[in-house]
């Protein structure tokens, strides 16, 4: 019974310790999609602006010519109600030497024709008044509209100002992270001068710098202790990333396909992580780095470089991943801004 409940607690433990890779690389998973879905985010998020300033810009310009025309219009109808008040003195001061004319003939014939000129000048003079009053009133209503439309275009221009100056300081932080990323690139590549193409490489995907180390420069078949050859380059690599707090650290394990155990390591996941947790442990150990910053992740054959079952297929898939991503706080404010 003893030797039934070792054997038992020893597939127990087993199990469970089976299962920690396996989460570290769903929880790894999740990050990078994350991560990836804030990027596409940002990218949306900036022809967004894009977008919104040809908005602006079309608006402004309607506003304008609607200011235009409201000008124009007010001055006119202000030259018309000038027009008409002339015109309603003149037929006042016409209207006024009537009335003396007409008092002073009393009951003549021509006394008759006067009040008769008299009702239809008083008649023209009472449309001229209610033809003012209506230009008056109409011209209120158009300065009205023509300062409503003004203070329109002001804030249009000021929304428009402030979201022209938000597109700038994104389109510069976009440039310097892309500028960080080249400089990183190219420090890193001349850090690694020493080892052969066919060991490492170190190249640009998607805004990140990849420096990916082939097995054979960091391990043995098999095995997750990191060679001599393979500690002086992550020594070098540590180097870089400590003078580089911005820069963001992921460890990824890749193997091949082909099925894999020992009385160590469980499968492929097993060695896939370990191997990224040897390195991690490596670069942390030689550097000053936060190591908040740095995240280990056994991607096993999951993520080959080359699907077919070739020998060098299987050989280059077999490598370690050092991907290094800007950090895109200021990016990601500047977009929540807007």
């Amino acid at each position: 019974m003893k030797i039934e409940h070792a054997i038992l607690l020893t597939l127990t433990l087993t199990a469970f310790t089976a299962c920690i890779p396996l989460k570290q690389y769903q929880e790894l998973q999740e990050k990078e999609r994350e991560n990836n879905a804030e990027l596409k985010r940002l990218e949306q998020g900036y022809q967004s602006m894009e977008v919104d300033n040809n908005e602006l810009r079309a608006e402004v310009k309607r506003l304008k010519e609607a200011v235009d025309a409201l000008a124009k219009d007010t001055v006119r109808l202000a030259k018309q109600s000038w027009s008409l008040k002339n015109r309603n003195n003149e037929l006042m001061a016409q209207y006024n030497d009537l009335l003396q004319n007409a008092g002073a003939l009393n009951d003549s014939p021509e006394s008759a024709k006067l009040l008769q000129n008299l009702q239809q000048l008083h008649q023209q003079l009472q449309d001229r008044e209610d033809a003012l009053v209506r230009a008056e009133r109409e011209l209120a209503v158009k300065k009205l509209g023509l300062e409503t439309a003004s203070a329109n275009l002001r804030a249009v221009e000021a929304e428009l100002e402030g979201r022209n100056k938000r597109l700038f300081e994104l389109e510069r932080a976009l440039s310097e992270k892309d500028s960080l990323m080249n400089a990183l690139r190219t420090t890193v590549a001349n850090a690694l001068t020493d080892f052969g193409s066919d060991e490492l490489a170190v190249h640009i995907k998607n805004g990140k710098v990849y420096v990916s180390m082939e097995e054979k420069l960091l391990f043995s078949s098999g095995s997750y202790q990191v060679s001599n050859i393979g500690v002086s380059a992550l020594k070098k690599i540590a180097g870089v990333l400590e003078q580089k707090s911005d820069i963001n650290v992921l460890v990824e394990g890749h193997t091949d396909d082909v099925p894999y155990k020992s009385t160590v390591l469980l499968d492929n996941w097993d060695l896939s992580v370990k191997r990224a947790t040897s390195v991690t442990r490596i670069i942390l150990q030689n550097s000053s780095i936060n190591a908040a910053r740095v995240t280990a992740a056994g991607r096993s054959e999951f993520v080959p470089l080359d699907a077919s079952k070739t020998p060098d297929a299987r050989r280059k898939n077999r490598r370690t991943e050092i991907i290094l991503s800007p950090n895109l706080d200021q990016v990601f404010d500047l977009l929540q801004a807007n």
